[in-house]
Protein backbone atom coordinates (compact mmCIF):
# COMPACT_ATOMS: atom_id res chain seq x y z
CA UNK A 1 0.00 0.00 0.00
CA UNK A 2 1.38 3.39 -0.94
CA UNK A 3 0.56 5.10 2.36
CA UNK A 4 1.94 2.41 4.65
CA UNK A 5 5.01 4.40 5.69
CA UNK A 6 3.30 7.80 5.91
CA UNK A 7 3.89 9.40 9.28
CA UNK A 8 0.75 10.45 11.06
CA UNK A 9 -0.53 11.03 14.57
CA UNK A 10 0.84 8.62 17.17
CA UNK A 11 -0.89 7.26 20.27
CA UNK A 12 1.33 6.39 23.21
CA UNK A 13 -0.06 5.02 26.46
CA UNK A 14 1.95 3.94 29.51
CA UNK A 15 0.55 1.72 32.24
CA UNK A 16 2.00 -0.13 35.21
CA UNK A 17 0.40 -3.57 35.34
CA UNK A 18 0.47 -5.81 38.41
CA UNK A 19 1.78 -8.91 36.62
CA UNK A 20 5.02 -10.36 35.33
CA UNK A 21 6.05 -9.46 31.78
CA UNK A 22 5.70 -13.12 30.71
CA UNK A 23 2.06 -13.19 31.80
CA UNK A 24 1.28 -9.95 29.98
CA UNK A 25 3.07 -11.13 26.84
CA UNK A 26 0.94 -14.30 26.87
CA UNK A 27 -2.22 -12.18 27.12
CA UNK A 28 -1.18 -10.41 23.90
CA UNK A 29 -0.21 -13.54 21.97
CA UNK A 30 -2.52 -16.42 22.89
CA UNK A 31 -5.99 -16.33 21.30
CA UNK A 32 -7.53 -18.20 24.27
CA UNK A 33 -6.37 -15.33 26.50
CA UNK A 34 -6.90 -12.48 24.01
CA UNK A 35 -10.65 -13.19 23.91
CA UNK A 36 -10.87 -12.43 27.64
CA UNK A 37 -9.77 -8.80 27.40
CA UNK A 38 -9.28 -7.49 23.84
CA UNK A 39 -12.09 -4.97 23.37
CA UNK A 40 -12.07 -1.23 22.63
CA UNK A 41 -15.49 -0.90 24.26
CA UNK A 42 -16.25 -0.28 27.95
CA UNK A 43 -18.18 -3.03 29.70
CA UNK A 44 -18.33 -6.69 28.79
CA UNK A 45 -15.69 -8.16 26.47
CA UNK A 46 -16.85 -10.09 23.39
CA UNK A 47 -13.90 -10.98 21.16
CA UNK A 48 -12.99 -13.63 18.65
CA UNK A 49 -9.24 -13.96 18.04
CA UNK A 50 -6.84 -15.97 15.96
CA UNK A 51 -3.12 -15.64 15.48
CA UNK A 52 -0.07 -17.26 13.94
CA UNK A 53 2.62 -15.99 16.32
CA UNK A 54 5.75 -15.70 14.19
CA UNK A 55 7.33 -12.87 12.23
CA UNK A 56 5.17 -12.56 9.12
CA UNK A 57 2.34 -14.49 10.79
CA UNK A 58 -1.14 -12.97 10.78
CA UNK A 59 -3.73 -12.28 13.46
CA UNK A 60 -7.37 -11.25 13.32
CA UNK A 61 -9.79 -9.89 15.88
CA UNK A 62 -13.53 -9.34 15.87
CA UNK A 63 -14.50 -7.23 18.88
CA UNK A 64 -18.20 -6.65 19.51
CA UNK A 65 -20.40 -4.64 21.85
CA UNK A 66 -24.18 -4.25 21.96
CA UNK A 67 -23.88 -1.21 19.66
CA UNK A 68 -20.95 -1.93 17.33
CA UNK A 69 -18.37 -4.34 16.00
CA UNK A 70 -14.70 -3.74 15.18
CA UNK A 71 -12.69 -6.02 12.89
CA UNK A 72 -8.92 -5.72 12.85
CA UNK A 73 -6.17 -7.78 11.31
CA UNK A 74 -2.43 -7.50 11.07
CA UNK A 75 0.93 -9.13 10.68
CA UNK A 76 3.56 -9.73 13.34
CA UNK A 77 6.71 -7.75 12.57
CA UNK A 78 8.86 -8.41 15.66
CA UNK A 79 8.47 -10.88 18.53
CA UNK A 80 10.89 -10.62 21.46
CA UNK A 81 9.27 -12.57 24.29
CA UNK A 82 8.63 -11.23 26.92
CA UNK A 83 9.85 -7.70 26.20
CA UNK A 84 8.50 -6.50 22.87
CA UNK A 85 5.80 -7.21 20.31
CA UNK A 86 5.42 -5.24 17.06
CA UNK A 87 2.55 -5.77 14.62
CA UNK A 88 0.58 -4.01 11.93
CA UNK A 89 -3.03 -3.03 12.74
CA UNK A 90 -5.44 -2.63 9.84
CA UNK A 91 -9.20 -2.29 9.59
CA UNK A 92 -12.06 -0.02 8.59
CA UNK A 93 -11.29 2.34 11.50
CA UNK A 94 -7.76 2.95 10.18
CA UNK A 95 -9.20 3.57 6.69
CA UNK A 96 -7.64 0.16 5.88
CA UNK A 97 -4.18 1.71 6.22
CA UNK A 98 -1.44 -0.48 7.73
CA UNK A 99 -0.71 1.24 11.02
CA UNK A 100 1.98 -0.03 13.40
CA UNK A 101 1.61 -1.03 17.06
CA UNK A 102 4.55 -1.63 19.40
CA UNK A 103 4.00 -3.12 22.87
CA UNK A 104 7.03 -2.83 25.15
CA UNK A 105 7.16 -4.57 28.52
CA UNK A 106 9.62 -3.41 31.18
CA UNK A 107 9.65 -5.65 34.30
CA UNK A 108 9.59 -3.89 37.67
CA UNK A 109 10.46 -6.65 40.12
CA UNK A 110 8.75 -10.03 39.95
CA UNK A 111 5.13 -8.95 39.85
CA UNK A 112 4.85 -5.57 38.12
CA UNK A 113 5.53 -4.46 34.56
CA UNK A 114 5.57 -1.09 32.87
CA UNK A 115 3.69 -1.45 29.58
CA UNK A 116 4.25 1.11 26.83
CA UNK A 117 1.90 0.90 23.85
CA UNK A 118 2.77 3.01 20.80
CA UNK A 119 0.42 3.11 17.79
CA UNK A 120 1.97 4.88 14.81
CA UNK A 121 0.95 5.92 11.28
CA UNK A 122 -2.65 6.74 12.16
CA UNK A 123 -3.98 8.54 9.09
CA UNK A 124 -6.02 11.37 10.67
CA UNK A 125 -6.45 13.24 13.97
CA UNK A 126 -9.99 11.83 14.33
CA UNK A 127 -8.67 8.26 13.93
CA UNK A 128 -5.96 9.11 16.49
CA UNK A 129 -8.60 10.28 18.99
CA UNK A 130 -10.74 7.17 18.48
CA UNK A 131 -7.75 4.85 18.93
CA UNK A 132 -6.63 6.73 22.04
CA UNK A 133 -10.03 5.98 23.63
CA UNK A 134 -10.10 2.40 22.30
CA UNK A 135 -6.61 1.52 23.53
CA UNK A 136 -7.48 3.02 26.93
CA UNK A 137 -10.43 0.61 27.23
CA UNK A 138 -8.32 -2.31 25.93
CA UNK A 139 -5.63 -1.70 28.55
CA UNK A 140 -8.30 -1.35 31.28
CA UNK A 141 -9.61 -4.78 30.26
CA UNK A 142 -6.06 -6.19 30.26
CA UNK A 143 -5.56 -4.97 33.84
CA UNK A 144 -8.89 -6.57 34.82
CA UNK A 145 -7.87 -9.86 33.15
CA UNK A 146 -4.63 -9.90 35.16
CA UNK A 147 -6.56 -9.23 38.37
CA UNK A 148 -8.95 -12.10 37.59
CA UNK A 149 -5.99 -14.43 37.10
CA UNK A 150 -6.14 -14.91 33.33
Amino acid sequence: MAGDETPGPTVQIRRRVKAAAEQIFDLWTRPDLMVRWMSPFPGAVDCKASCDLRPGGRFSLVMTSAEASREVSGTYVEIDRPRKLVFTWTGPLTNNVNTLVTVELHPRGDDETDLVLTHERLPTPAIHDGHTRGWGHILDHLADAVTKGS
